[in-house]
């Protein structure tokens, strides 16, 4: 069987297409599914990024692996916000989106017969790109005892010699679970005692529902000395999923094995939006970031207790723009959400979408309007 075939269907891809036969019917649909911002992308970087189009300059090919100033301002923001200190020229690296460096990372050192280790629950494109890369992904368990937190000790049991990456991602999607630097300072040196190189998506680790600055790898673990790399992404920050723009930081050995994939892949992120991202990460920061975070705190405290007297049991969270609920009674994840889309025209995300253990578990996101979520709400409360 080639790579290809072994891949499992995407399931945005088939969640947008049963959506998209629902509306041909003539449903009204509320879509809580997919975690796609429904705000604009702050007017102040709407300015910026107007006036770089502007500039000819900018429609030339862009600085393939990042602009100077771009990696300065990502450098740092990493400095002030998370009190990290890289070199922007060796330890950062601009990505036309996080899913496409997490893509990359595999090839950069995975051969066949090699393995990642890989969350379940978790994004499923870290086993997938591992499959296309040649590698066996081994899943371990996040569980709701621990917090959605893994054990390390069954992480650790799953290693061996050709244990090449281990993939975490916290904040988590689609739980809504953290961790703090005593779990980071646990796993980073259980990476180092067994040569594996640890990776964190941190695509919500500004996301945060009380507005305090998440925990995040790098700021336990040193990236000049130890193989780690964490990404991040302006998609969530500033809602611009659209724009696809987001960096990797680490190890300098780790950057430059994924700026040589990518200086094959691709040619870099359009320059106009490199110099919006640099504006955004700068000394206005805190202020662009309040306007866009403030709203999903407001909308999980309306939506959590319609959920909960309707006799949903939801997971507590202090980040993300999730909201993690475990299905009523004994039915299958994918029957609940085929049914709660059948019946009442509520679109949310089956658990088992992100691996075999978010069975009995749905995902429903707040970047929906107001409106939207109260409606959905009201749904869900008089449906089950």
């Amino acid at each position: 069987m080639g790579r290809l075939q072994k891949l499992p269907p995407y399931l945005f891809a088939a969640l947008d297409a049963a959506k998209r036969r629902a509306r041909e019917s003539g449903a009204s649909v509320i879509d809580l599914g997919i975690g796609d911002p429904d705000r604009p992308t702050p007017a102040e970087l709407i300015r910026v990024m107007t006036e770089a189009i502007a500039d000819p300059a900018c429609h030339r090919y862009p600085a393939q692996r990042g602009d100077a100033d771009l990696k300065r301002a990502i450098a740092g923001w990493l400095r002030r916000r998370h009190g990290v200190e890289v070199d922007p020229s060796t330890q950062v690296l601009v990505l036309i989106g996080s899913k496409e460096g997490l893509a990359h990372l595999p090839v950069t050192c995975v051969q066949e017969g090699d393995n990642t280790l890989v969350p379940d629950i978790g994004y499923p494109v870290y086993a997938q790109a591992t499959i296309l890369a040649g590698g066996t992904p081994r899943t371990f368990r996040l569980r709701a005892a621990n917090g959605f937190l893994p054990d390390l000790d069954e992480v650790a049991a799953l290693m061996d010699d050709r244990t090449r990456l281990l993939f975490l991602n916290y904040p988590n999607n689609p739980t809504g679970a953290t961790a703090d630097q005593g779990f980071w300072r646990r796993a980073a040196d259980l990476c180092a005692r067994r040569g594996v190189t640890l990776v964190n998506d941190a695509a919500y680790l500004e996301m945060s529902l009380d507005g305090l600055p998440q925990p995040c790898l790098l700021g336990t673990a040193d990236p000049a000395r130890e193989r780690v790399i964490e990404l991040h992404s302006l998609s969530k920050m500033f809602n611009m999923t659209g724009w696809r723009v987001a960096f990797a930081v680490g190890h300098p050995e780790l950057v430059e094995a994924l700026g040589r994939v990518k200086d094959t892949m691709d040619s870099g992120v359009f320059t106009a939006i490199q110099r919006t991202a640099a504006y955004a990460l700068g000394p206005d920061f805190d202020r662009l970031l309040a306007g866009v975070a403030e709203p999903y705190a407001a909308r999980r405290e309306k939506l959590v207790p319609r959920l909960a007297a309707a006799g949903y049991e939801v997971f507590p969270s202090r980040a993300t723009f999730y909201v993690w609920c475990r299905i009523p009674g004994n039915e299958e994840a994918a029957a609940f959400c085929q049914r709660a889309l059948s019946e009442i025209g509520v679109v949310v995300t089956p658990g088992t979408g992100f691996g075999s253990g978010g069975e009995g578990w749905f995902r429903l996101s707040l970047t929906a309007s107001e409106v939207d979520l109260e409606e959905g709400a009201r749904r869900l409360a008089g449906w089950t």
